[in-house]
């Protein structure tokens, strides 16, 4: 269809006169003829002339060459097969002729009498005619054109580079290069060049076995296919050409079937490389989801595989940034340990290695089908950039659920500062956890109450008794003092009310309405119910006794946290007026100011009961911990001095200073196993030395290390360690609870605090009449209710807090009585 110059005329086809007629063009008139006759161009030019423009036309359009390539192809196989069909209708013709000759000669014989029968087999078995061509030649030639157009096109692109682009290189180098694209593009290049390799080596051997044979080629190349694909196959093949050729094609088979074997070997090893990093799709619904891995990941699934436990397991789906293979090698060996091993109760876990940021990774591990989603902090230094990737972790949540969150979604963050900034972005979706702000609180009321831990660990956790919340309409119109005694397997804690606000511990006058629910300590959802209320006391109402007097208190804190200046806080709500706090760290005593007002988030500590003494030394170095001396900010001394076993009470905290130092839970844990067998062998030193000196016995208080791994707790015993804090457990604990149930974001967040109601542990006596007295324990509840208290367990003195944990929360038998002496301790919970 182009426009041709010859000779200096332009020459239009008939096509193209009638397209420019149409468009109101007049073609164009011929000029004319010149008065000398032009020399014609050698015919190997408008050959090579019309082959460029023929080349031209497909390299613009195409779909044109392969419409054409399809056609020769198809009219290539009509001709193939019609010459194919007329000669063997010729050969099936003159056979036939020969047959009918045979027959006749057969028939005379019969007639005459002179038959003689001589087939055997062979000669009955009908001969096997040729087959049709048809689908070996269509085969063949759409191989051999779809490989021409690909090294045509190779071809091209060499000598355009080459030209356009002047860069020299050798045929080697362009191969070696279009391989390494074409592998590295597709992963189908690879079996693609086994196929073509397989095809070439298919026909060449066809050709082969033609020449050496003298038969057909559609019979050869599925000759030559089975010498490909058996290598047995040329053993039976006789001829010394027929010999030669079949053993080359079956060496080339055995080659295309080792690199076959190759491929398949290495895109299954692929594959299972990309199964192990963790990057499939979860298929899941009413899993729990955990976004990001940290130091509680291990307690948290514990915890959700005790709340499980009564479904007959669950599903924990965890995407991290660690590596697939680290966290289940992780996982394995917390399972496997002998020191107090994860127990996974029929949960299954599974990993996926990505960015808990990327909404793209998010949806992978069916996120919107997900029971509960509980977002990790991040193991940094800094408090503020772990914070800040949570606050980008719940816009990408929030992006996902534009309409809301139908599952609990729980935040964790490193410093209480930024908890609103997360409540301003989602207000309503987001429950925060602050881990270190719950630490802080739990290690200061441990501190002050010796015991107190086994009964938060045990009131945190689903292992045991835990809270659940549910509607009784058989409750209605009674005061909350009136349900004292209407479970016999529950303690009622407080009241839900229709406006979504929690009440712990109401007061007197609080009477249930009909949509109110009823906030409970029990073993199970299932495992309680109402009873039929004819429970009633017969002990003597005890007298309203004084509150006893806070006495002044000296604390010593030894380690560095980085949320101090809260600790500090929450601790001067708590103890008298005039009450001292020693801090023992490393950390200069000019640098400590600094340090507590982080980096000047926080101001000046502004307190009213304590007073803050700097003492500077190691708590695991012996000589530091023999005698403290007070310094200044300039770092002299002040004159104050003091001994370990002057302190009312003293804490061992998980130093940070050496976390950020590289430290992890395991060594963590050694420095503070290390300090508190330190620090009890010098109290035993100093109580027996006073005594000899003055004869004065007093009682050294006992040390409360926070401990982070929960493996350790198997040593706890072994160095007699009274008291402890599992933190990273109970915030675990906190954080399964809350996923479970939002609501208890509130209740576990009041308890823990200074302000509103928290557990305290009381001497029974303040609950009986005289000592030795015959009371059940809703005897000693009802008593409690009068003070407003609330009873919920207690420790009979001639048990072990390790051994009491059946009565420590929640009694069994509530009716039975028992006698209650000097020593006995109730578990309350009150202001």
């Amino acid at each position: 269809s182009a426009v041709v110059e010859r000779g200096g005329r332009r020459i239009m086809s008939a096509k193209q006169q009638r397209r420019a007629s149409k468009a109101g063009e007049e073609p164009a008139k011929k000029s004319p003829p010149p008065q000398e006759e032009p020399s014609k161009p050698p015919a190997t030019n408008t050959v090579h002339n019309v082959l460029n423009e023929v080349v031209m036309t497909f390299r613009e359009r195409p779909g044109i060459a392969i419409l054409m390539t399809v056609l020769c192809i198809f009219y290539a196989a009509i001709i193939t097969g019609y010459y194919a069909s007329h000669h063997n209708m010729t050969r099936r013709l003159v056979e036939m002729q020969v047959e009918q000759q045979k027959l006749r000669k057969l028939n005379a014989e019969i007639v005459a009498g002179t038959y003689q029968c001589k087939a055997d087999s062979e000669s009955m078995m009908p001969e096997e005619g040729p087959g049709r061509p048809y689908l070996t030649v269509g085969v063949v030639l759409s191989g051999l054109v779809l490989m021409g157009k690909f090294m045509m096109s190779e071809a091209y692109l060499a000598r355009r580079k080459m030209e356009e682009y002047k860069m020299p290189f050798t045929v080697t180098d362009f191969v070696s290069y279009r391989l390494d694209f074409y592998f590295s593009k597709s992963k189908w290049a690879k079996p693609l060049l086994l196929l073509g390799v397989t095809f070439f080596l298919i026909l060449i051997g066809a050709v082969g076995l033609a020449i050496a044979n003298g038969g057909n080629l559609s019979a050869s190349v599925w000759e030559s296919w089975t010498y490909v694909a058996d290598p047995g196959t040329h053993a039976d093949t006789e001829g010394s050409m027929v010999r030669l050729v079949s053993f080359s094609i079956t060496i080339g088979g055995m080659l295309v079937f080792a690199l076959m074997i190759g491929i398949i070997s290495e895109s299954i090893g692929e594959r299972v490389d990309e199964l192990k990093k963790g990057k499939s799709r979860v298929i899941e619904s009413g899993h729990t989801l955990m976004l990001g891995w940290n130091d509680k990941s291990l307690a948290i699934i514990q915890q959700i595989a005790l709340a499980n436990e009564s479904e007959g397991g669950g599903c924990v789906v965890v995407l991290s940034e660690n590596e697939k293979e680290e966290m289940e090698e992780t996982l394995k060996s917390a399972v496997e340990s002998l020191q107090g091993g994860l127990n996974l109760l029929g949960t299954t876990v599974i990993f996926r290695s990505g960015n808990p940021l990327n909404e793209h990774e998010i949806m992978k591990v069916s996120i919107h089908s997900a029971r509960a989603i509980i977002c990790l902090s991040t193991d940094v230094d800094n408090a503020d950039d772990a914070d800040s990737r949570m606050v980008r972790q719940v816009l990408s949540l929030k992006g996902i659920f534009e309409n809301g969150s139908e599952a609990p979604v729980v935040v964790e963050l490193a410093d209480v500062d930024n908890k609103e900034l997360v409540k301003l972005i989602a207000p309503d979706m987001c429950e925060v956890i602050v881990a270190h702000d719950i630490i802080g609180r739990l290690m200061i009321q441990c501190a002050r109450q010796p015991g107190l831990a086994y009964v938060l660990e045990n009131l945190m956790g689903f292992d045991g008794d835990e809270f659940y919340i549910q509607n009784w309409p058989e409750l209605e119109g009674l005061s909350f003092d009136d349900i004292t005694c209407r479970f016999d397997d529950a303690v009622p804690i407080g009241i839900k009310s229709t406006d979504g606000h929690i009440k712990i511990n109401p007061g007197h006058d609080y009477v249930i309405r009909r949509e109110d629910e009823v906030l409970v300590l029990a073993e199970d959802n299932d495992s309680y119910s109402v009873n039929d209320g004819t429970f009633k006391s017969t002990a003597k109402p005890i007298a309203k006794k004084d509150d006893v007097k806070v006495e002044k208190e000296k604390m010593l804190f030894c380690g560095w946290r980085r949320d101090m200046y809260d600790m500090i806080m929450e601790l001067d709500q708590y103890v008298a007026p005039g009450s001292a706090l020693w801090l023992l760290n490393t950390v200069p005593a000019d640098k400590r100011s600094e340090m507590l007002k982080d980096k000047g988030n926080k101001g000046d500590l502004q307190l009213t009961n304590l007073e803050i003494k700097n003492a500077v030394g190691n708590p695991i170095v012996r000589r530091d911990l023999q005698k403290l001396v007070a310094i200044d900010d300039n770092g002299k001394e002040t004159g104050d001095v003091v001994t370990l076993e002057q302190f009312d009470s003293l804490l061992i905290l998980a130093d940070d200073l050496a976390i950020e130092r590289g430290a992890d839970m395991q060594s963590s844990d050694s420095r503070s196993l290390a300090s508190l067998l330190i620090i009890q062998d010098i109290q035993k030193s100093l109580v027996k030395q006073r005594f000899e000196e003055t004869g004065e016995l007093v009682q050294a208080c006992d040390p409360i290390s926070e401990i982070l791994d929960t493996r350790t707790r198997s040593l706890l015993r072994v160095v007699d360690c009274k008291g402890y804090v599992m933190s990273n457990q109970i915030v675990s604990a906190v954080i399964s609870q809350v996923a479970e149930c939002r609501d208890m974001n509130v209740v576990l967040g009041e308890l823990l605090s200074a302000e509103g109601n928290e557990p305290y542990l009381k001497p029974a006596g303040n609950y009986t009449t005289h000592d030795g007295e015959v009371a059940s324990f809703w005897d000693l509840a009802l008593r409690a209710r009068s003070r407003d208290e609330i009873a919920i367990g207690y420790k009979p003195v001639d048990l072990a807090w390790d051994d009491c944990v059946s009565v420590l929360l929640n009694p069994p038998d509530k009716r039975a009585t028992r006698k209650w002496v000097a020593g006995d301790i109730v578990v309350i919970i009150a202001q």
